[in-house]
This record gives structure tokens, sequence and C-alpha cells, in this order.
């Protein structure tokens, strides 16, 4: 892999500016950039570092200044901030041409790119600039380097041929002593005047890395030394005295090794590992830096061998500037920002902070927007939070928490630029971003919330603020968590009863879903139905009957089921039972029956949870030719229950409901149903105010459910299917599994 110069690499974040400057000839001088009035660049007097922007990075140094590059905002162009007082002057560049500022470490020269083969050397103290032209390189040249007066451009001769190239405004030297398969990785100028490079080509019948150092005054390689197992992702280093240069082994540990320039043998330091993240290395007087993006920027001597360590966290970049280095990270005592490292009076390296990356007053709230009651009963619905601010450059966590069960919604924003505004469109479900990433319909109740606001920069303090507010999502019929949400309840071969809040595999499928275990001893029934509401508590109840013929109701809690209570005993006697349609009109869910003589028989619901039901009514007969009832709720639109048969054929059939207890003639809803071993009446799915079905296929080492979402029409009750796979559903034994 081919690592570029600072100045050959692309911007991974496009920045397009209109250039300042026009492309043309090469002239002797152009006229000077002006320097900023005190009116522009703010106080002509710095006491303490200055600000530049969260999303800005380090991109060049020189002797004076530094020059960034927002990574956010590709409006704002290239900007050259001056080491004494902060002034900003916005650098041209052309946007034709996808280039940034080349500055020089030993200067307050920058150079822009003004045309297919022209470049403007600014001289950023004021002095005149400098066109040149470098069409006499070749079209396939790249801009590297400003050594001295001279623009290095590399120019690609072939595959794995390269050749590096000196140009001024009056000249133009080809640098002579590489191999000629050299293939130039890149190239580093130090303020000591020197130009080393490194590429990859054959010396002495040996093919392999090597670094080499130039002469710029005859352009002339003077000194080349093998490295072979030189660190790809990492930067070298140069001095009048000394390269540096990081060598890794075959576990990527990478060890920083420095020569004595003009002599072959080499030192080798301090070895550390990597994890493939880059290296940059450089050399400041007796001592070699050194580090890894993100993270800690050290030193050690050449010595005696003693190491400090910790100069910055969180390293970004480190360049070159005068007589020491200008690197972005952190600090405990100055937070994210730029820092000039040189050699303090021990002669040991020294950090100063330059410029915070954010601002230095304190962290305010200025207003907040909180809703005092959540309703996520439709789809798509959110709640808003919001909050602006003092400042941006911050970053911004909410996490709100039901205070009964702990379980909570979090999520974080950072503030760029210019934004003061964080706001968080909580969809109503648990969901934090680490594992697991489920999303479970938020319970009803009351929740807490903090909002928790901090500096990017460390600097201006941290504010935090607490509220309360009530999630109010209705009950639904088939909803065993009190959140609003249908809950699918089953039970595995073992007996044990469980729950999967439906909504998180419907929003979100990706993830592992959350099984709620709600006991075990329920291999005693053959028949288990979620009947609705049929007590005087809101939640939803189970019925279940037993293998003696005995009729048990589970009064739901809106998070459990409270203990059994005896609904009756003879209901051994009915081959098929359905639950949960209002059948009768009166806002309570019935219960209907098929004996195995093919009478249906209609239970209406008392809302009394000693007597849930009262007398059957005999509805009709002929029912024994379905294999299989449920109660779906109203799917025809007309506000009555229906009923949903199949026969044995695989064809279901629609009853509508005509909320007296009787049914309209039956609608055939389609065939091919007799390949589901289960239908679930399971409620609204999606929230579209429609009642939906639950289906399962597959076998019970391996099922399948599908969802049927309802069309609110009769004459098509169900539109589009959607499957899921449910692995930890399964049984592990085989033994029958039961959804309900």
């Amino acid at each position: 892999m081919k690592y570029l110069s600072p100045a050959g690499r692309r911007l991974a974040a496009a920045v397009s500016v209109v250039l300042a400057v026009t492309a043309g000839p090469a002239v002797t001088t152009a006229p000077a950039l002006a320097a900023p009035s005190p009116s522009a660049a703010g106080a002509a007097e710095q006491t303490g570092p200055f600000v530049v922007g969260t999303d800005e990075r380090l991109s060049g140094s020189g002797v004076d200044g530094f020059v960034t590059v927002s990574l956010v905002d590709s409006a704002l162009p290239h900007q050259w901030h001056r080491f004494a007082d902060g002034a900003v002057i916005p650098l041209p560049r052309d946007s034709a041409f996808d280039s940034r500022p080349v500055t020089a470490p030993d200067s307050n020269r920058v150079v822009v790119r003004t045309g297919q083969s022209a470049y403007r050397v600014l001289d950023m103290a004021g002095g005149p600039s400098v066109d040149v032209d470098t069409g006499a390189v070749g079209a396939n040249a790249d801009l590297w380097q400003l050594a001295g007066d001279a623009l290095v451009m590399m120019r690609r001769d072939g595959p794995q041929r390269e050749s590096l190239h000196l140009v001024t405004e009056s000249a133009h030297r080809q640098v002579s002593g590489l191999p000629a398969d050299a293939d130039i990785d890149r190239g580093v100028y130090s303020p000591a005047g020197v130009l080393a490079v490194q590429y990859r080509g054959t010396v002495g019948g040996t093919t392999g890395q090597r670094l080499a150092i130039v002469d710029l005054t005859t352009a002339r390689v003077v000194e080349d030394r093998a490295v072979p197992r030189l660190y790809a992702n990492g930067s070298f280093a140069v001095s009048a005295t000394h390269l540096a240069w990081p060598e890794a082994d075959s576990q990527n540990n990478v060890t920083l090794v420095t020569a004595r320039r003009g002599t072959a043998p080499s030192t080798r330091h301090i070895t550390f590992p990597t994890g493939g993240s880059f290296v940059p290395v450089s050399l400041l007087g007796d001592w070699a830096v050194y580090g890894q993006s993100g993270e800690e920027l050290s030193a050690v001597s050449l010595a005696d061998e003693t190491t400090v360590t910790a100069l910055l966290g969180k390293l970004e970049q480190v360049t070159t500037a005068g007589d020491g280095l200008l690197a972005q990270g952190t600090t405990l005592q100055g937070g994210r920002g730029l820092y000039r490292i040189r050699s303090g009076e021990d002669g040991r390296p020294a950090v100063t902070v330059v410029a915070t990356n954010g601002a230095t007053t304190p962290t305010t709230v200025l207003t907040e927007q909180v809703p005092a009651t959540a309703d996520f009963r439709r789809a798509g619905s959110t709640a808003v939070l919001r909050w602006t601010y003092g400042r941006s450059d911050v970053r911004v966590s909410l996490e709100v928490t039901h205070t009964r069960s702990g379980r909570a919604w979090s999520q974080g924003w950072t503030l760029k630029g210019t934004e003061i505004e964080a706001v968080f469109d909580w969809d109503g479900t648990f969901f934090r971003h680490e594992a697991p990433y489920n999303r479970t319909a938020a319970f009803n109740g009351t929740y807490t919330w903090k909002m928790t606001v901090e500096s990017m920069s460390g600097i201006g303090g941290k504010v935090a603020r607490n509220g309360t507010l009530q999630v109010n999502n209705g009950i639904a019929a088939h909803d065993y968590s009190d959140s609003g949400s249908p809950d699918l309840l089953f039970r595995d071969g073992a007996g044990s009863l469980a729950s999967y809040d439906v909504r998180q595999f419907i929003d979100d499928p990706r993830y592992d879903w959350e099984r709620t275990e709600r006991g075990g001893g329920w291999h005693i029934y053959d028949r288990l139905l979620s009947a609705g509401n049929l007590d005087a508590t809101p939640y939803a109840d189970v019925l279940a009957r037993d293998k003696t013929g005995v009729l048990w109701l589970y009064s739901g809690t809106g998070h459990s089921l409270a203990k059994r209570t005896p609904v009756g005993g003879g209901w051994g006697a009915y081959d098929k039972l359905a639950a949960g349609s209002d059948l009768t009109g009166d806002g309570r869910p019935d219960l209907v029956a098929t004996d195995r003589s093919g009478v249906l028989w209609l239970y209406k619901a008392t809302g009394n949870g000693t007597k849930p039901f009262a007398p059957r009514t005999r509805i009709g007969g002929g029912w024994n030719i379905y294999n299989l009832l449920t109660a779906p709720g109203d799917l025809g639109g007309a506000k009555a229950g229906d009923l949903l048969a199949r026969d044995t054929s695989g064809v279901l059939w629609l009853y509508l409901g005509k909320g007296d207890g009787t049914f309209a003639p039956r609608t055939r809803v389609g065939g091919g149903w007799g390949v589901y071993s289960q239908i679930v009446n399971i409620g609204d799915t999606d929230r579209d105010g429609r009642a939906d079905l639950i289906v399962e296929s597959g076998t019970q080492r391996d099922p399948w459910i599908q969802v049927y979402k309802g069309t609110g029409n009769w004459k098509a009750p169900f539109g589009t299917v959607r499957p899921l796979a449910i692995p930890s559903y399964a049984s592990p034994t085989g033994a029958r599994t039961t959804i309900f």
C-alpha cells in the first residue's frame, strides 16, 4: 500500500471554496497577500490559548503559524492561524483541483495550486508571493513538499517507476541517484534543510524499502539506507544529525529505530503493539518523538534512553514547526487542542497549549423543551426533547429511564460548527448504543430523564439537567408488558411460559430479540388463549384449559400474571376455542367454542373476574368442517369483532360479526393456510390501527413466523406478508411449542 506525503494525500472530506487568485503564466512576483486587519483578526493581543473550530484538523505548520482544514464544513477553506494572536487568514484554493495547501516547516510560506501545473507560493508574513509553473515536469506530477525555495514534485514514469523533481520559479532539476525502478512513497523536509525520501527500489541487486537523503544544492542522493522492516503505516523523520523510522514484526509490533546520519549502525529503542494504527515519528533535538493515532504521544532520549510518556493523549496529527513540533491531541489541563512541543530548559520535551478545539467560555443551557406526556400509539410517533446551549463544541447525552423497571433509552449528540441545539426524537423504545441492541416497546408509567452537556475541549465544564415525564401508550388487547404493544406468548416444550414484545422484531429484526420469562408448570394445559381483558383490571388476561377440562383465568397485572382462578369445569367438551373479539358490542372480549358435533357456542363476557362468562348461547351448527378458529378483533371496519375459520382443505374464511353475537355469511379469504401450524390473533403489530395476524410454519426445531398485515378491507383483509425467523424461540428438545 502506498502512503503519500501530507501534500500528496487526498482529503477524506472534500473542501470546496472559490479560488481567490487567478491561474496564469508564471511571473517573478505576485501581489502580496494582505495581512488581516485587527478588526478581522480580533484582538491584537492574545492572553491565553485561542480557539479553533471543533471540526478543524491540523494540516501543516510553519514557523509563525499553522494551517487547519474543516473535516465537516465543505464551505470552509483551509485557514492559516498565527501563533502570536490567533489571527485567521483563509487560504485560496481552486475547487477544480483536489489538493491541499503545502506548508514549509522552516518558513511562513504556503503553496496553493492555481492551475493544471501552476502553483502560487504565499508568504504568510506579508511578503511578496511567487507563481511557479511546473509544466516542464510533465502532466503526471504531484506536489509533495516545499523544500527551501523549491517545489518537490513526484512524477509517475510508469508502473513502480517514479522520479523526483525540484522546481523553482526559474529552474527545473531532476533528482539523481535514485534507482530506475524507484517506487516513491513519501518525502519529508526538515527545517535543517534536509530532504529525506522513502522508496522501494533495487540497489546492489537487492530490492526493498529504503530511505534516501537528497542534497538540495546538487539535486542528488547523498545517503541511501536499506530499511527492510519499515512499518508501512507510519512516518519517518530526518534532522541535521539523525534519521528515525518505525519497523514492524509479523504481529504488527512496532519498534522505534534511529541512526546517526552518514553511519551504518542503527539503534533500536522502544517496542509497542499498534493493532495496525498509524505511527508518526518525529525528531526534536536529541529526542525521538513517537505515538499512535488516537493514543499517546511520547518521546525517548537518543542519548540515554530516558522516556517521557503521555506528552499528549488521543493523538490526531503531528507536524514539524520551526524549531519544534505542533501536535493535535488532548491534555488534562487544556483539553482537545493544538500544542507546541519544544526542548525545555532541562532539554526534555516541553508541551504548551497554542489553541483549543472549542470555546473557552463556560458551558451553559439556554432553553429546555421536554413534554410532560409521551404517547407512542401511532406508527412514527416520537417524543421530542430539545435543548439549546450557550456555545457549540459540546457533547450532549440524554438518558430516559423507566422508574419502576430501570429500563432506559439513551442517545448522544455532538454539536459542531455553529450548532447550539440538540434535538432528541425518542421513538418509544428501550434502546442503548451497546449490546443488546433490541428495541422493545417502552412501558407505560413514570420516567426520569437526565441530560448532560460537556465541552469537547474539556474547557468550560459540564452541566446536567434532570426531570420526569409520563408515557401513556394505552392498553393493547394482546399486551402483557404494559407498553401498549402486543406481546407474543409462547410455551416451550419444557412447559415454561415466556413472551416476546412484537414491536422489537417488527421495527428492527436485525438484532437478538429479548425474551421475558413468565414461569414454569404450564405443561398441565392442553389449550392456551390470549383472551383480552376479562375482569375489572385494564390489562389483558390469559385463559388456560387443563387436561381434566377445567378452564382457568390468569388475570393480567400489566407486567405479569396473577395467580389463577377457576372459571369452571366441563370445557373438555370443546375441540376448538377462540377468544379476544367483542362479538356482542359491549366493549368486552367474548369467547366462542365448538363442540365435537360441530355446534358453535358463544360465551358472552361479563367483566367479572370471578365469573367471566355468562351462560353459553348456541350460534349454529356445521362448524366441524373447520380445524382452526381464531378471533382477530375487528377486521372489517364495522367496529364489531370478527371470526376466522380454516377448513380442512386449508381455505381461510372470514365471519364478519354483526355486534349482536351473530355473523354475516362467510367470505373466502384465500387458500394455502393449511401450511401454518398455528395462527395467532396478535392485534395491531405495526401501530396502523388495524388488526394483524401472526402465523407459524416450519418445524419445531426450525420454526418461522410470518406477520399478515391487516388492511381494514373485509374483502381482502390481509396484505403484505413479512417472514421472521425466531431462532431462540425453538424448543431444544423438539417438543411441541405453543404460541398464542
